[in-house]
């Protein structure tokens, strides 16, 4: 009996930490401005413990956001009309006690930040709030997007395991704390 209570709580927590890491999309917005379509709406998530212990230890966190607008052929695949991507990186800077968010729409690689918004922050939770808005992300042309078709939009979010250190992507790999998607 008492094995299967510790079972059944080991269930529990396994759940609620998959839980914490999931993400959800809030208050979508899609409208056409200027000869473009875009999009305004929220991320609703909680970064896990050990990912903001990681943060704490200096490691920086890589996230992408993904749009993708397809068109629905009865002969073949699907077709892709757009694909927009935008990247974040969060880092803790231990020196100034300041959180860093990197914002831009081509990877943040190591090499240099590139083109890119920074913005620095007082608390973590200012930092993730900021990164959770998507305000006017320009996704696609008007002119790709006809008025009298049916179309589907599909977003992610995710944490990019690639962009973390050797040693960190190994022991993440599976892990379900480290699984923000």
């Amino acid at each position: 009996w008492l094995a299967g209570v510790v079972l059944g709580l080991g269930v529990l927590l396994a759940q609620d930490a998959y839980a914490q890491t999931s993400v959800e999309l809030q208050g979508l917005k899609v409208e056409r401005q200027e000869g473009a379509l875009v999009l305004s709406g929220k991320w609703r998530y909680e970064l896990s413990v050990a990912m903001q212990e990681a943060l704490l230890k200096g490691v920086a966190l890589h996230f992408v956001s993904e749009a993708d607008i397809t068109r629905e052929r009865w002969y073949f695949y699907d077709k892709r009309i757009a694909h927009a991507e935008r990247y974040h990186r969060l880092s803790y800077l231990p020196l100034t006690q300041r959180w860093r968010l990197n914002s831009a729409n081509q990877p943040l690689s190591l090499s240099g930040l590139g083109v890119s918004l920074g913005q620095t922050f007082d608390t973590l939770e200012e930092a993730t709030a900021a990164m959770q808005r998507v305000g006017q992300w320009r996704v696609a042309a008007a002119a790709d997007i006809e008025s009298d078709t049916v179309y589907t939009l599909e977003m992610k979010f995710r944490l990019d395991l690639n962009q973390l250190p050797r040693p960190l992507q190994i022991g993440a790999l599976g892990q379900p704390e480290w699984n923000l998607s």
